[in-house]
């Protein structure tokens, strides 16, 4: 499987925390089969050149594209695994309208400064994208 690690602070953390641990840093891009990490562009090269390569991923599923075609991409997202999340469409902020009459009652009690009014919105990335619920869940 394929992952565009600039659609989500957490898959891009995530992989930064394996090549770090042990790993140079580098150029990307960085290949893992599974979860394990295999090397940058020049150690798959010579992976290939010297027949590792194949054995390498010869336990992984091969994924039939229809001929080159989109036929087999998720009517969703197209195979990028991220949508435009739909609390806030895409623009991380959802806004938190005030009731008039619990507005009086609460400034008897004690109140929460920031309740009403625009918020960061809890449902999606930083980039305002959520996994696709179609193909990652």
């Amino acid at each position: 499987m394929e992952r565009d690690v600039s659609m989500s602070f957490g898959v891009q953390g995530g992989a930064e925390g394996t090549i770090r641990n042990g790993f140079s840093a580098g150029a990307l891009p960085r290949v893992f089969v599974g979860r394990k990490y295999i090397g940058g562009a020049e150690e798959i090269r010579r992976m290939h050149e010297e027949g590792e390569l194949e054995k390498v991923v010869e336990g992984c599923e091969m994924v039939d594209d229809g001929g080159g075609g989109a036929n087999g991409a998720c009517e969703a997202c197209g195979d990028v695994r991220f949508v435009p999340c739909e609390t806030c469409s895409g623009s991380c902020k959802i806004y938190y309208a005030s009731d008039e009459e619990d507005d009086e009652e609460e400034e008897d009690e004690v109140s929460d400064e920031g309740e009403f009014g625009f918020h960061r919105c809890p449902d999606c990335n930083e980039n305002g994208l959520i996994r696709c619920p179609i193909c990652c869940y």
